[in-house]
């Protein structure tokens, strides 16, 4: 019986005859495995394709010294917030990164396009927000850096697709993935205090928002009634389709929303407000937060601010700790 590999594992077996490291290595054989179909005329590849992973995890084992955390991809963090694409094969995570931003990731309609981080900067208003799109999660096998990937992100965002019937299937695939990952989404109904974060040993809290994609196909409605019926009191669900325009607008600024943030600005005595170039700080901070933001050495010599907001009074004195809200104007007083 032929093997009828697809195109996806060639590319797959191509890197893992260029991968330098054991790590990189193990990585890709396990996509391998995952991308390859299974019947008997895999039976045998299957076979040598385990032995290989086999082999090379028992010559790492046998490495002396220090063990050390593998991190092949380091991304720093730029613009406003980080925001981390994920979810299982195909449900449109590299389109809605090429939709959001100038990147244009590779998209081809089979699983595992995806092997590698990529990261583009999304245009908000006066403000850029990173987006990184992961490879895809599978029960089956894993990249063993994308933990480290999704747990430095300040959002993370779970792509769904409504052209399949599978939708919960899908949801528990991501679930798992993060528990497997030690990240506890914070539950809608249940949210989680910096105390109890804190004391959650190993594990970190995240914000995760479903993001169910592709609601242009036949039958999407009904899944999203599932999705929603099952989910919606636990996380936030944002229905849309990468394919229009005007829906990732509006995705863009549910992202704004649910990364808990705020911008103010600053004026010099006597000018106008720079309306260009926000602070960006997390909803909560006051006058010393925006001022620590500038510059921390700018915090000690503050005495007070005037403040320009929606409820307060024109040019209003205010203390340190004083709380911002969004869209507040700030002219700091040494």
């Amino acid at each position: 019986m032929p093997a009828n590999l697809p195109p996806q594992y060639y590319e797959a077996e191509r890197r893992y005859r260029e991968a330098k490291s054991l790590e990189d290595k193990i990585s890709i054989l396990q996509e391998m495995l995952a991308i390859m179909p299974k019947h008997k005329g895999t039976d045998k590849l299957q076979a040598d394709l385990r032995a290989k992973l086999s082999r090379l995890r028992k010559t790492i084992e046998k490495k002396k010294g220090p063990s050390r955390k593998y991190h092949p991809y380091r991304i720093p963090r730029e613009g406003a917030a980080q925001v981390i694409l994920m979810g299982p094969p195909n449900t449109g995570k590299s389109s809605l990164l090429s939709a959001l931003t100038k990147v244009s990731p590779e998209v081809a309609p089979y699983p595992f396009t995806t092997h590698e981080p990529v990261v583009g900067m999304m245009p908000y208003e006066n403000i850029k927000i990173q987006l990184v799109d992961t490879p895809p999660f599978s029960l089956e096998f894993n990249f063993p850096w994308l933990a480290e990937i999704i747990r430095r992100g300040d959002l993370l965002l779970a792509v769904l697709d409504l052209g399949k019937d599978d939708i919960l299937d899908q949801v528990e695939i991501v679930l798992k993935k993060l528990e497997e990952f030690k990240i506890k989404p914070q539950i809608k109904r249940k949210e989680k205090s910096e105390d109890e974060i804190q004391e959650s040993s190993g594990n970190v809290f995240k914000k995760v928002v479903f993001v169910a994609n592709k609601d242009d196909i036949e039958g999407a409605e009904g899944r999203v009634s599932v999705l929603k019926e099952f989910y919606q009191e636990d996380f936030p669900v944002i229905v849309t389709c990468a394919k229009s325009p005007q829906k990732m607008e509006r995705l863009k600024e549910r992202i704004y929303h649910h990364l808990g943030i705020i911008r103010v600005y600053t004026k010099v005595p006597g000018n106008p407000p720079d309306m260009q170039d926000p602070v960006v700080l997390r909803k909560g901070s006051s006058v010393i937060d925006a001022a620590r933001a500038i510059h921390k050495d700018f915090v000690k010599n503050l005495k007070y601010a005037r403040i320009w907001g929606k409820d307060e009074f024109k040019g209003q004195k205010v203390e340190r700790e004083h709380p911002l809200e969004e869209g507040d104007i700030l002219e700091f007083h040494t």
